[in-house]
């Protein structure tokens, strides 16, 4: 059945993978034992490679001449077969099966069994259908060096709902979810590449597989990032315990690959019921509870979620839910702001600003809810909507001002910034040169060649690019000389300071020099003061914006030619 060449390592790797899998099949069902089967053409009786429950190893002669006579047989897709055997093996009534190879060398099977006189529920078998589907143990893949743990969100989520919401399974028994990732995962990606990373994602999971005791169920969710769901029959703490263990055994060093490079574990855990009511909330709970700590070097690694955090999630999961009602609906609307040239103190142009009012919450921070976008992978859309919408109502303007639109850099990579301002541009009718790209200094730009490549195709239709939010970012230098800008916009924090901090001054009169060398010009936000409006005016800032012109309005710009 195996490949005689097969080296020691690639075997103890390949019956690894049948391990994780009857052990995840047990898991999920749930059943009392498991195991995997295999037999030549020429043997009767199957060999065991992999078993997972209580008992001891049934008789496979008796197994396989039981399952012949059983009764109330029902089958599933994927050759999937059950019954009841008509009398008990090794204390074993009930049977389901799943065929996994069967060929010119022979046959290999997956088999459940149970205590219990009634057959398996069609549930269980669907389920049992759709664990294996994408799982070939018996495959030539199977004998790699290198094994993957169980994979994906779907498997965590099957295993949750059979323990949440399955017959039998008390609502009252506590369930802990606890969310791993391994912080130092994308800087290796970055440095040393994938087959590096991944040696430590093999070893992480080895780390979890000793520690997490039976029943625990282990996942991992691709990158650096795992789950362990923890059923507990007493004591909730214990789930606390356990991370605590994990961390602790990471951190030790003992169990680091030969790369030497560490795990840096962070865990955020939930606990079904006290924290969380379903599968859905529970999930959302331990990733909140994560992305608090992740990434803080002091303090502890380990966190469960707390009332605000628990809140803060469910505020964000709903608004993200009306968020997406807002875009199908195109419910937001656009204030204006004025943009003031300094040296004619006239109005020339307007910037739009998205507004939304979100049903029995009222008006929501921009802030607020366009992070929220930008994390739930909305903000195309949201800036869509704004491109088309201000580009026609500037078309419609009686005096031909500039139109400033505010674009997120997070989606520059997708390389549909450029076609999707064209297109706004053509069904409005509006003049290129009258609008104008605002991209945030504080945002990731992503791939610098696509963000280069993406910005030249909006330069080229004539559109003129705003660098915003200049001087609160980590990249304001290498923006300025990587990417081709036209105008620098500083950010409101250095213009409050003007008259009242002598090194602001110094640092915005070396700035905007510094942005006129670039051959671009400048316009400051936030100013408020005639005091402010002068040092801008006499260092040659071209342009301002700020409660000293003008607050952000609803009413449509109308201004006229003198």
């Amino acid at each position: 059945m195996h490949d005689p060449n097969l080296t020691l390592i690639s075997r103890d790797a390949y019956l690894s993978s049948l391990s994780s899998l009857v052990h995840m099949t047990m898991q999920l069902l749930p059943c009392d034992a498991v195991l995997i089967a295999e037999r030549t053409r020429t043997d009767r009786t199957p060999d065991i490679l992999a078993r997972a429950g209580s008992g001891a190893a049934p008789d496979m002669s008796a197994v396989t001449a039981g399952m012949d006579s059983s009764t109330g047989q029902l089958t599933a897709g994927g050759g999937v077969k059950s019954g009841v055997f008509t009398r008990g093996i090794n204390r074993f009534h009930s049977w389901a099966m799943k065929p996994l190879k069967d060929d010119a060398e022979g046959s290999a099977f997956l088999l459940c069994l149970n205590h219990a006189r009634h057959p398996f529920e069609s549930s269980s078998l669907t389920r049992l259908a759709t664990l294996t589907a994408s799982f070939d143990p018996m495959s030539k893949e199977g004998q790699r060096q290198h094994v993957r743990p169980p994979s994906g969100s779907a498997s965590l989520m099957r295993y949750l709902d059979t323990r949440i919401t399955a017959t039998g399974i008390s609502t009252t028994s506590p369930l802990a979810l606890l969310r791993l990732d391994l912080g130092r995962i994308g800087p290796i990606n970055d440095s040393d590449g994938w087959p590096v990373s991944d040696v430590l994602i093999e070893k992480a999971y080895t780390v979890l597989r000793e520690i997490a005791p039976d029943p625990c169920f282990t996942v991992h969710l691709g990158g650096g990032s795992f789950a362990v769901a923890v059923p507990l029959e007493r004591d909730v703490e214990l789930a606390e315990t356990l991370a605590n263990d994990i961390i602790a055994r990471m951190n030790a060093g003992e169990d680091l690959p030969d790369n030497g490079f560490p795990f840096e574990p962070y865990i955020g855990w939930a606990a079904y019921p006290f924290d969380a009511p379903d599968t859905d909330t529970l999930i959302g709970f331990a990733n909140a509870a994560l992305a608090r700590i992740r990434g803080q070097r002091a303090g502890s690694h380990v966190n469960r979620v707390a009332p605000e955090i628990a809140h803060a999630h469910s505020d964000e999961i709903g608004m993200e839910t009306d968020l997406r009602k807002a875009i199908a609906g195109g419910d937001f609307t656009l204030n204006w702001l004025p943009v003031l040239e300094t040296d004619t103190e006239r109005v020339i142009a307007f910037e739009a600003l998205v507004r939304w009012d979100r049903p029995g919450h009222g008006r929501v921070d921009p802030s607020l809810f366009l992070i929220c976008a930008e994390n739930a992978g909305l903000i195309e859309d949201i800036d869509r909507w704004v491109l088309h919408t201000a580009c026609s109502q500037a078309a419609a303007w009686k005096t031909p001002l500039g139109v400033s639109v505010n674009v997120s850099p997070s989606w520059l990579n997708t390389e549909r910034v450029a076609s999707t301002i064209g297109q706004a541009l053509k069904k409005s009718g509006l003049d290129p040169a009258r609008l104008q790209i605002e991209l945030s200094e504080r945002r990731s730009f992503g791939s610098s060649d696509s963000a280069r490549k993406e910005l030249a195709r909006i330069r080229a239709m004539g559109v003129r690019l705003i660098l915003d939010d200049f001087g609160t970012g980590f990249g304001a230098l290498e923006r300025l000389t990587n990417y081709p800008f036209d105008q620098v916009k500083l950010d409101r924090m250095f213009i409050d300071r003007l008259g009242t901090d002598s090194r602001v001054e110094t640092v915005l009169r070396s700035t905007i020099y510094m942005i006129h060398s670039l051959n671009m010009t400048c316009c400051a936000e936030g100013v408020e003061t005639e005091e402010q409006l002068g040092f801008l005016d006499a260092h040659g800032c071209e342009e301002i914006q700020g409660f000293l012109i003008g607050r952000p309005t609803i009413q449509l710009p109308e201004y006229k030619e003198d």
